[in-house]
């Protein structure tokens, strides 16, 4: 319910919509990337093939590339054979991971300090940290910059920003709903990495969720975080298989 809810409200930060109709939710972002547009099946009434057949409709008039986000928990996988059987490729494979008790404080490196995003500019430093690092997965700054988007930070969430000196070098962001939390955007620059930047900033918006009465935190783990995460506490709980199309050019 978490992750469905971050990707309704990337969506909404970036100009682009939200349909929910006939148990599937499908975010429609303003770049076509499909990162940044996903469809999840919510109701496993409705059979695969006409789920699909919903999904591609909805989103290929409008020129738009798409990610169908298979739960496996919930056995998604006749969703992913239709999927593949359209043509839609493996995008990734992320372990979820929880967390349900804050984990220690750590203190940034010398020379860093963590801010917290609280304004038009703080806001800018954040976006162009996940712009720039998000790029390691040859996904544009323009896509992953409008998820961020520019209007102030609801109360709901929450964005940490570390800066080595006065220059900002890695972030993440926390979004509470239904009783829990979770993390997502957890961004450092391609030359700031291995120094545990990734690491402080995650503890700090893990331990702002529990501050704040979230009962657990969770994630979707990149290949690059699942390490640091499961170092901080998170443990693997299930798995989310993202299948894609790209937009024609």
């Amino acid at each position: 319910l978490n992750y469905a809810e971050a990707l309704r409200e990337q969506a909404r930060r970036g100009g682009g919509s939200v349909v929910e109709e006939d148990g599937i939710v499908a975010t429609l972002a303003a770049h076509p990337h499909p990162v940044v547009n996903n469809a999840i099946r919510m109701d496993r009434r409705i059979d695969a093939e006409t789920c699909l057949d919903r999904i591609v409709n909805f989103y290929v008039p409008r020129g738009h590339g798409y990610t169908v986000v298979l739960r496996l928990a919930t056995d998604d996988s006749d969703l992913g054979e239709a999927a593949a059987g359209e043509g839609l490729g493996e995008l990734a494979v992320l372990p979820a991971m929880a967390i349900e008790a804050p984990p220690a404080e750590q203190a940034p490196p010398s020379g860093c300090r963590i801010s917290w995003v609280s304004d038009e500019a703080s806001l800018a430093d954040y976006r162009s940290v996940v712009e720039r690092a998000w790029e390691t997965y040859e996904i544009p700054g323009e896509a992953t910059g409008a998820a961020v988007g520019t209007q102030p930070l609801p109360p709901h969430i929450h964005a940490a920003l570390l800066y080595a000196g006065d220059r900002p070098v890695a972030g993440a962001l926390v979004l509470l709903s239904h009783g829990i939390a979770g993390v997502y955007w957890v961004s450092t620059l391609e030359e700031a990495r291995g120094r545990g930047y990734a690491e402080v900033c995650t503890r700090a918006v893990t331990r702002r969720a529990f501050q704040l009465g979230a009962r657990a935190v969770c994630l979707q783990a990149t290949p690059m975080g699942e390490p640091v995460y499961a170092k901080i506490g998170f443990k693997t709980i299930g798995t989310y298989r993202l299948m894609a199309a790209f937009p024609d050019d």
